[in-house]
């Protein structure tokens, strides 16, 4: 039971934080086949899934806000609207970014698909590249098998990698 738990969070830490099921995994004493597997399905699963995911919440945030809001009671309407604008005040004054907003801007803007595709396993996460693949590629059909086979690809170099310099 012990080794099926340990089997099951390697598969979900890859599904989250993919450069990290590597060392977590080689932590548990799992062996590099063992690593490489679920490093690699957790990643790829957790990609779809998020990926999916997204696509539903925006498509059903867009059809049921309408809906929330008007059986929304009176006094939270005029509270939400108040919230909204002073949010807008905010963002007229000083927009904050935030060391990861850059990158993640810079990336899209220098390397487009190519850039998040090839860093979203390693630096950004699995769930911000499956959200801003949704968001910006989501028309192109080879972003997907792209966004796999990049995900194939860091696992087994990151198992090599761990694998030649860490001892178990």
């Amino acid at each position: 039971m012990e080794y099926i738990l340990k089997l099951v969070s390697v598969f979900l830490v890859a599904g989250i934080k993919y450069f990290w099921a590597t060392p977590y995994s080689y932590g548990l004493r799992l062996n590099e086949w063992e690593t490489l597997f679920f490093i690699e399905t957790g990643g790829i699963l957790g990609f779809l899934f998020y990926y999916y995911f997204f696509g539903f919440l925006f498509k059903e945030l867009k059809l049921l806000w309408p809906i929330v809001y008007n059986f929304t009671p009176v006094l939270f309407k005029v509270r939400f609207e108040m919230w909204v604008i002073q949010q807008k005040a905010k963002q007229n004054y000083a927009k904050k970014f935030t060391r990861r907003n850059k990158i993640i801007v810079q990336v899209r803007k220098r390397y487009g698909m190519w850039g998040i595709v090839i860093l979203s396993p390693v630096i950004l996460s699995i769930p911000v590249g499956a959200f801003l693949g949704f968001k910006y590629f989501r028309h192109n059909h080879r972003f997907i098998p792209y966004m796999i086979l990049s995900i194939i690809i860091w696992g087994i170099v990151s198992v090599a990698l761990f694998s030649t310099f860490m001892v178990h």
